[in-house]
Formats: structure tokens, sequence, C-alpha cells
């Protein structure tokens, strides 16, 4: 059987695998796709969280003309509210301290997932394979070949990694890894509250695990107002047999302001780690997404960088196959993997550390931390830095 022929091949069709590929097909860059798993329906709920799509991100969204199919899904964030629990200070972002456009949007993954699998499928420099199940993968002076269980042959120049955090790409490769367990289990539900969010975002911090109200566009099936909700607490916490109404009013004992709130959806509970790598690339190999990084949800940085990595990536490989360089040599991923460093440390440290910081429950962190929030509130260039860095630009 002849080999399908393409110049990267990309294992892993989630959020930031998809990104990539159609960035690479914008730069004329023949693409391979395979994801195990079979394409998705509006309907399917069988991932519940909702992504925190960064100003940045939708910017990115927008450049590769995604986000006019988007947009009608993504509820606006105008505000960021921060305060930890017990304390009268907050640090509130508003969008207007930085410009007119929103410092960000929730959309629910299920239809994200799916409007960008409509993309790939109808994308001519795209093939994209579904439930695809990878028996082998080779690594050779010129070229890889990836064989699927179904006898498919698959060759490219270069091989991309993006199956998540636990990637085998990754585990076949000379690239270490080191990793760490935050012992926390985020919890997340739907919500429907009785007052509206006014398109704000709240994060909550306690010694217990962080608490985050992200606004969502209202019920389409009830108009009722809508948040999702995600909260860590420590593995030990038993989420599933907690009933909706005492969750529910857990979650307004710390949460007064939008009245009374309705579980409105099932419970789904995640492990929280981190994890970095020693490199985003090895022997005509790239990470990106989770693959190469894991990072803890504070903030709803994790996605936004994949997506990073995979705009800087498409970029450079597009810039590579246009002057007819071997896109898949160690001169061209030796940039990609410098390029994407820094921004990847930055964050994880950074989440990492603001994790730790409000995990310890002492009167003397307790005040600093206030004395913190009073700070930035008061030092609008600080504001404004912090907003940029959150929202990606």
């Amino acid at each position: 059987m002849n080999a399908m022929k393409a110049d990267v091949i990309i294992v892993g069709g989630g959020l930031v695998g998809s990104i990539l590929a159609i960035g690479l097909s914008q730069q004329q860059v023949k693409v391979t796709i395979l994801e195990k798993t079979p394409p998705l329906s509006p309907e399917m709920t069988g991932d519940g969280r909702t992504t925190a799509v960064s100003y940045g991100s939708q910017q990115i969204f927008n450049n590769l003309g995604l986000w006019s199919g988007i947009a009608a899904y993504a509820q606006p964030i105008e505000e960021i509210r921060v305060f930890e629990e017990g304390s009268a200070w907050t640090v509130d972002y508003h969008h207007r301290d930085i410009g007119t456009h929103p410092m960000g949007y929730i959309v629910e993954n299920s239809l994200l997932r799916h409007h960008l699998q409509q993309n790939l499928q109808n994308n001519p420099l795209i093939t994209w394979i579904a439930s695809a199940d990878v028996l082998s993968t080779k690594r050779l002076a010129g070229k890889v070949a990836v064989n699927l269980k179904d006898g498919q042959t698959l060759e490219a120049l270069l091989l991309v990694g993006a199956e998540g955090r636990h990637s085998p790409t990754r585990q076949q490769s000379s690239i270490t890894t080191r990793s760490w367990d935050y012992s926390q289990t985020a919890l997340v539900v739907h919500l429907y509250h009785t007052k509206p969010h006014n398109n704000t975002a709240w994060e909550v911090f306690m010694p217990s695990g962080p608490l985050a109200i992200l606004p969502m566009l209202p019920c389409p099936k009830t108009g009722h107002h809508r948040s999702g909700l995600v909260w860590a607490k420590p593995l030990s916490h038993d989420w599933q047999n907690l009933s909706d109404e005492d969750l529910a009013a857990q979650i307004q004992h710390y949460f007064p302001f939008y009245g009374d709130l309705t579980v409105c959806s099932q419970k789904w509970t995640y492990p929280l780690s981190a994890l970095t790598t020693s490199s985003y690339v090895d022997h005509r190999l790239a990470l990106v997404g989770d693959a190469a990084h894991v990072v803890h949800p504070i903030a709803g940085q994790g996605v936004n960088l994949g997506w990073r990595d995979a705009d800087v990536l498409a970029a450079h490989l597009g810039k590579a196959h246009q002057l007819g360089l071997d896109i898949g040599s160690a001169t061209v991923l030796d940039v990609y993997n410098k390029k994407r460093r820094v921004d990847q440390r930055s964050v994880l440290w950074t989440t990492d550390g603001i994790n730790r910081l409000f995990s310890f429950d002492n009167s003397i962190l307790f005040f600093l931390r206030n004395s913190g929030f009073a700070l930035v509130n008061n030092l609008p260039p600080l504001k404004r830095l912090l907003m940029r860095k959150a929202m990606g630009v």
C-alpha cells in the first residue's frame, strides 16, 4: 500500500492540534491530522468544561478566519473580580482600563471543538482522520512514518505531538518531563442564577483551593442566567456524593452575589497537576499544548498557552516552507523551541506560585496578600500590565 504523504502529521485533533492544522494550511502546508476519538456533534456533552478564550487567542482565531463562526457562542468577559475568602479587598479588572474590546470570552468546549472539526473536514489542505489508532511511529533521517492499526501508512517531514499531557508521541522521544501533583481535584458544573452576571468573571481564593465563577451565555432552552463553576479542593473531597442542593448551598455561602443558585448540569471532575518538558522539540518532532506543558487552571491560561504554541509554530514553519527549507530539520525546530520557552515558563511558575501562595492559612500571609490586592488596585500601570499578561497581548 502506498503511503499517504503530507508535510506535517499532527497526532491529536483537540483544541490546540486543530488550530495548528488550520494555521499551517493557510501557509500552504499540507497537513494530516490524526484524532483518536470519533467526530463530535454539538449535542455531545462528554466534556462539560468551558474554555476561557483570552483576547490574544481571540485575535489568533480571527486571523485564521474562525472567529465569525464562534462569536455567536462566545460570552464576553468585560470585568474580572478577584478576592480572598474573609477579605474586604478585591482586585477589579475592567476592560475599559485597557481598551474597548472584552478581556476574553467563555465558550463551551463541545461547541468550540465541533466548529473546529467542521473547518478541518472542509479544508482541502488538511486530511482529517477520526478514530485514528496509531500503531507505530518512526522518525527517520529524512522523514517520519506513521502506521495506523487499520493498515494505513502516512509519511511527512515533521511529526507534531498534540495529544495532551500523557502524549504517547512525547513518551517515545528523548524529551524528558518533570511533573508534580497538586493533590487537588477540580469540580466543573454549570449554574443557573437569579441575578445577571453582568459579563463578569470571579476568582475566589481559599486555603483549600480556588473557586472560579465564569459567565456563560443564557441557557438556549430556558433563558436562565447561567455561569460555569470550576472549584478545586483536596483529592479527599467527595464531589460526586454531594447532592446538587448541598453543592448550590455551599457555593452560595462563599459566593452570594448572584442570588439563588441551581446546579443545571452533571458534575465533572478532573485531577490537577503540572508538567514541564526538557524541550519542545526532538528529531523531526515538535510538541504543542499540554503535550509540552501543563499548568494549574488558575486564571484559565492553559489552552491559551497552547494556542500561542500553535500560532508561533504555524508561522515559523510557514516561512520555512515558503523558502524551500526542510521544515522537520533541527535548524528550523530549534527556533520554535527557543521562542516558546520564556512564555511557557512564565505562565507555569506564575500559576504555580499563585496557587501555593493562597494555600497557606496564615494571618501574616493573609495580611500581605491583601496588601498586594490594595497595591494593585491603586497602581493603574501595574494593573494594566497584569491585565495584558492575562489577555495574552
